[in-house]
């Protein structure tokens, strides 16, 4: 009984997953093997995928990484982005980007995307 609830805790959390959320999940990158980091949803309109940035400890390179504080400093890479499944998604991440941290991102990545 614990493990069902457990494991409905888990798809609810998925399916509430929205942008501006920090979540760690389990994603494979291009060419690059499998990652257990945390990421930066900025997409979420489809119920079985997100998009993602990746997030990494590196410093931030520059023009389109921006800092936050999670429980470590973590650079967003706003031009690393991938649309991953909820499944995928292992747990939210509590701490949340800062007003300003927030809107350095949608900057970056608006820059980044040409929009």
């Amino acid at each position: 009984m614990r493990n069902r609830r457990k494991l409905n805790e888990l798809r609810d959390m998925r399916q509430n997953a929205k942008h501006g959320d920090f979540y760690f999940a389990v994603y494979t990158a291009i060419n690059q093997p499998e990652r257990n980091a945390p990421v930066f949803i900025v997409g979420d309109d489809d119920r079985g995928d997100v998009v993602v940035c990746s997030c990494t400890k590196s410093p931030p390179r520059p023009p389109y990484d921006i800092k936050v504080q999670l429980k470590l400093p973590t650079s967003v890479r706003t031009s690393k982005l991938y649309t991953i499944s909820r499944e995928q998604l292992q747990f939210k991440i509590p701490q949340t980007a800062s007003v300003q941290e927030y809107k350095d991102i949608m900057l970056q990545l608006s820059k980044f995307l040409h929009m």
